[in-house]
């Protein structure tokens, strides 16, 4: 019962919607928006305003695409030079790349590692670093040269602790893959580095190539100026604003109101 009462409010309320706005539509009383007297009146008015706002529609649905076109066009041209501009960033300063192990104190990554001690975590480049491992009697060792020669020294403990030691312990082989593994990454960094200069030029030459590349854009926005001004200048357009307005007139002429558009 109460779902019926409230299908017959909502009708009754969408019926006074409907009979506000017809009246809106056609002004002067209840006679001149409902009468049949007035029918061909208001098929005038309505059919007229029809052709206004359907032409309005087709235009701005050619427009709505021709932009739609043109936003294309800009959003793979700023995708590109983005991708690029990144390139050359990349080759600038390639951050520490990928994580590729962790062994004790030192993480290796794809352009450099990390040694952990008393003073904190100290970063070394990869690029003309030399490796080497030793052992010893109590500890295993990797020395890591750097490029300008200063020494770094990566300690394992592998001595058996005493019972009441919680210190991780290292095997020889576990601490020697670990040094292959150092000097193949750098082997890779080395490589890598030598390339950079000529791919820097390269990625550079595409960027100024690309930044010139407007063609699709220019082409585009030429596309969606014509549209633009043949929506404009749309003679029917114009004819049917003018058919319009003289359908508001004789609306005015019968009834004493302007309607609205």
């Amino acid at each position: 019962m109460e779902d019926a009462v409230r299908i017959v409010v909502l009708l009754v309320v969408v019926g006074i919607i409907w009979g506000l706005r017809r009246m809106y539509l056609f002004p002067r009383g209840w006679a001149f928006a409902f009468s049949r007297q007035y029918a061909d009146n208001r098929e005038d008015l309505a059919q007229a305003r029809w052709r206004v706002r359907e032409l309005e529609r087709q235009g701005e649905r050619q427009v709505s695409s021709a932009r739609s076109e043109l936003a294309a066009h800009r959003a793979r041209y700023d995708k590109k030079i983005d991708a690029l501009e990144h390139r050359i960033a990349a080759l600038r300063n390639p951050g520490t790349g990928e994580r590729l192990a962790r062994l004790g104190d030192v993480t290796l990554f794809e352009h450099l590692l990390t040694v952990e001690d008393e003073a904190g975590t100290h970063s070394i480049p990869l690029a003309g670093l030399a490796v080497r491992f030793d052992t010893g009697q109590r500890n295993h060792s990797i020395y890591l040269t750097r490029a300008n020669g200063q020494l770094v020294r990566a300690k394992y403990p592998h001595h058996p602790p005493a019972a009441d030691e919680h210190e991780q312990r290292f095997d020889e082989d576990q601490v020697r893959d670990f040094a292959v593994d150092i000097e193949n990454a750098v082997a890779r960094e080395n490589s890598f580095r030598a390339r950079i200069p000529q791919q820097l030029t390269q990625a550079q030459e595409d960027l100024a190539r690309a930044r010139k590349d407007t063609a699709a854009q220019d082409e585009a926005s030429e596309h969606l100026s014509q549209v633009e001004s043949r929506h404009r200048d749309d003679p029917r357009r114009k004819e049917a604003h003018v058919a319009l307005e003289n359908a508001r007139e004789r609306w005015k002429d019968l009834t004493g109101h302007f309607p609205p558009q």
